[in-house]
């Protein structure tokens, strides 16, 4: 059996290596990976508290976690679609218009 400690330090470095992918890069779709590898770890602490307490509560977590993951991931997918159709653009810094682009689609 795997200790404790060695499962929240490998969490840990996952959901720190994401941190800094979401804080460092300026693609969208980097971002989105650096989110998953966050919850990826996320849901390895749910598994290792599980095994350590022996009970079944943290994979019924992580079996919820990765349904609402799928799905924000595809709602994501979407978006990032839609933006580089409309822009042709996945930067973060070209998509800062997005929030008064009202009459510039019209013009």
């Amino acid at each position: 059996m795997i200790p404790l400690s060695h499962s929240l330090i490998i969490a840990a470095l996952l959901f720190v290596l994401g941190l800094a992918v979401v804080l460092l890069r300026r693609e969208l779709l980097f971002i989105l990976i650096g989110l998953e590898v966050m919850l990826n770890g996320v849901a390895l602490t749910a598994i290792a508290a599980g095994q350590y307490w022996g009970n079944a509560d943290g994979q019924v977590l992580v079996i919820m976690l990765l349904t609402v993951t799928a799905a924000e991931v595809v709602v994501a997918l979407i978006l990032v679609w839609l933006a580089f159709d409309h822009y042709k653009a996945v930067r973060v810094e070209t998509l800062t218009h997005l929030r008064d682009d009202t009459d510039r689609s019209t013009s």
